[in-house]
């Protein structure tokens, strides 16, 4: 049964309100445990960003040791992509070469007019069927045989009245009328003044005349496919030149440059937290026991929560050394990343905060002259020699004994969960408590309605009996 509570009809006390008071002192304990939960929230979810930054950072340095970037390239140039586009996927003939366009290869074309058929029918197209539907409109024909993977032509719907049919392969073909077709003769109409003949491309090669089927041409250049688009006539030779075989500055530059944005990234979220001092609580001893309220921020509570906290800042100084600490087997001059432009900058009067708080830069112009006198020095340093070693490896060892499954950060976020667990109990606990002392002093302050009212109850029974004597 639910508690009476009489609000101090005997009394004339506002009971409630003084329950309500005496509860907020016994809560106070509560509340603590409240801002305690706050706080390992906070922690926790810190610490799981920098995980996730660490993480990426690892990912970064494993890209460092991959096979694939220090793989040979060659560097092959068109002198005008718009006539003549390049490329290479394996080894080419270094030099320089002369091309020059004279006409580029077509497919054959034969041009109808369409009319929507008023009745189904069939048409055979280079002796393959296509269906027609009444009522199909030219550009459903064309998705037709477009969609049609056995289909010999590719149709364009011009508009809604002509159909372009163009055999699948370009190249020359002497008969004119080679698109077979058959059926449809209510729907099909040939405007044969528009019927054209396939071509073969024609160039040449430093002055030798060839001629290909397609614009695609493999074997012209030993190791490069040219892409004819256009022809030189008026334009003059094209100049396709292929480098000499050597390391991909560009891709190693890129992969470096992300290695360093992760771990700047890592630093100053890490050192940023490690430097937020935490903002006081301003009230006093006596305005906290009064039930002041504290006027700080939710986001001025959870301030400070890892300052100066000391596991990261070794994690700092253990990143910070691994970067300058020579690398055990990598080539002399160049056994660290200083030696490939990547450092914290040059110490001056004038040393920049990032400087000081580990952040670090890549010297483009250093790490190009590295790769130009030693580029298997450069590669040996990050990747090692034959699989084993190198700078890549032993970091992400450094990175794992943090941010790994077993690592600090797993032990302290995993660690942050039993805090958490601990605490709801005692919260759960102190709640049953806090329920069962509010229902006692409801209680309490029940019966002493009760029994004042009684005893006012008597007094003017007494009063009038006293009346009455008189």
């Amino acid at each position: 049964m639910a508690s009476v509570s009489f609000g101090g009809l005997a009394s004339g006390l506002n009971t409630t309100d003084i329950i309500t008071q005496l509860m907020a002192l016994e809560k106070r304990p509560r509340i603590l445990l409240d801002n305690k939960q706050v706080l390992i929230e906070e922690r926790q979810s810190i610490l799981k960003d920098f995980q996730s930054k660490l993480r990426t950072l690892q990912l970064a340095a494993t890209d460092l040791r991959s096979v694939t970037l220090f793989q040979q390239k060659q560097a092959v140039e068109s002198s005008d992509a718009t006539k003549v586009s390049v490329s290479s996927n394996s080894g080419a003939g270094v030099g320089g070469y002369q091309v020059e366009v004279q006409q580029l290869a077509n497919a054959a074309q034969r041009t109808f007019a369409y009319t929507v058929p008023a009745a189904g029918d069939s048409i055979t197209i280079e002796g393959h069927a296509t269906a027609i539907t009444a009522g199909m409109t030219a550009q459903e024909f064309a998705t037709a045989i477009n969609t049609d993977r056995d289909a010999r032509v590719y149709a364009a719907a011009i508009d809604e009245r002509t159909i372009v049919f163009s055999r699948r392969e370009t190249g020359f073909d002497d008969d004119l009328t080679f698109i077979d077709y058959s059926g449809g003769a209510s729907a099909l109409t040939e405007d044969r003044a528009k019927e054209r003949a396939g071509r073969d491309a024609l160039y040449t090669v430093d002055g030798v005349a060839r001629r290909s089927a397609t614009n695609v041409i493999r074997d012209a250049v030993a190791g490069v496919t040219l892409t004819l688009r256009g022809v030189t006539t008026a334009s003059g030779p094209i100049t396709v030149s292929v480098g000499a075989p050597g390391a991909d500055t560009e891709a190693i530059t890129r992969k470096l440059q992300a290695f360093v944005d992760a771990y700047n990234a890592a630093v100053n979220a890490i050192r940023g937290k490690l430097n937020e001092r935490s903002v006081p609580d301003s009230r006093t001893k006596e305005e906290i026991a009064n039930g002041v309220a504290d006027t700080r921020t939710v986001t001025q509570k959870k301030a400070g929560t890892l300052f100066g906290d000391r596991q990261l800042n070794m994690l700092l100084s253990t990143m910070r050394q691994s970067i300058y600490s020579p690398v055990a087997g990598a080539p002399a001059g160049f056994d660290s990343l200083t030696a490939l432009g990547i450092s914290t900058g040059a110490v001056s009067s004038s040393t920049s905060r990032d400087t000081l708080n580990g952040v670090l830069t890549l010297d483009t112009d250093r790490l190009s002259r590295a790769l130009a006198s030693d580029p298997n020095a450069v590669r040996d340093l990050l990747a090692g020699v034959s699989g084993t070693g190198g700078f890549a490896r032993s970091f992400e060892r450094l990175i794992d004994e943090s941010a790994g499954l077993t690592g600090i950060l797993s032990t302290r976020i995993t660690g942050a969960d039993d805090e958490m667990r601990v605490l709801r109990r005692q919260m759960e606990q102190m709640d049953a408590r806090l329920a069962l002392k509010e229902k006692g002093l409801q209680r309490q302050f029940t019966a002493l309605e009760v029994a004042m009212q009684k005893s006012q109850a008597q007094g003017n029974w007494l009063t009038g009996q006293l009346a009455g004597l008189g």
